[in-house]
């Protein structure tokens, strides 16, 4: 479910799109994707003015998904772990190799040139800031750089990003908001209302830094609580998002 305002987005995990799907996503500013979709769907959408945003892991990413890119970084400065790490932010399930921001010049052209191929418009950067780096690859990164912060590092990346004109849209960052919303053209609030109270969920929703990030467009995505969405999206006129309205 959407809450329609000047700005609307939406994230759809599962590719490629239905008919009736590319007619229901045309009507938003904004999609999010996990994987590419095929070429005509992107230019259907775009026709409609639809910008279109990949997911990416921002911190790692897994053994079984890596590329040849990816995988030529695996015992390199490029990443913190030597071994592969379960768990934490990742998969309990899936080897991950955590990316040193250091180490991340690379990166941003390689994730620029593919949102070129695929089409893509910008990249949806999940569980960003250090919080949600592997402890062992946290204790590594400080071992290394000490006389750096991690999310200091990550800035930089971002900074290479929109030199490449590559659109952001960051998930939580404003929990960093010095290093990663100067960069990020949307922000989003993944279930900030949660099982909160109203008056709780007020609260945290007047401490976004509005006035200090005018250009970011917060954006706030809820998996329950459509109600409490909808008035949240009404009382600050920015977008939600509840998923579960979308057509087969």
């Amino acid at each position: 479910m959407a809450f329609v305002l000047a700005l609307t987005f939406a994230f759809h995990y599962q590719t490629p799109l239905s008919a009736a799907q590319v007619t229901f996503f045309s009507r938003f500013d904004v999609l999010v994707t996990h994987d590419p979709l095929p070429r005509a769907q992107v230019d259907a959408l775009h026709a409609h003015g639809t910008k279109l945003f990949l997911y990416e892991w921002s911190v790692a990413f897994y053994d079984s998904l890596a590329g040849p890119w990816q995988r030529s970084l695996i015992g390199t400065d490029a990443v913190l772990n030597a071994k592969a790490l379960r768990g934490g932010a990742g998969s309990n399930d899936a080897d991950a190799w955590y990316f040193d921001p250091v180490h991340m010049s690379q990166r941003a052209s390689q994730l620029a040139k593919k949102l070129r191929r695929v089409g893509y418009d910008g990249v949806f950067l999940d569980t960003t800031t250090v919080a949600n780096v592997h402890p062992d690859a946290r204790k590594e990164y400080e071992r290394r750089h000490p006389g750096i912060a991690y999310d200091e590092a990550f800035s930089k990346f971002l900074a290479a990003l929109k030199r490449r004109q590559v659109r952001i849209f960051t998930n939580q960052g404003y929990r960093d908001a010095a290093h990663y919303l100067p960069y990020a053209d949307w922000d989003l609030t993944e279930s900030l209302i949660g099982s909160r109270s109203w008056d709780e969920a007020v609260a945290l929703f007047e401490q976004l830094p509005r006035k200090l990030y005018p250009h970011v467009h917060f954006a706030h995505l809820e998996y329950d609580n459509a109600e409490r969405a909808a008035a949240i999206s009404k009382l600050f006129d920015e977008p939600a998002y509840v998923p579960g309205g979308e057509p087969r």
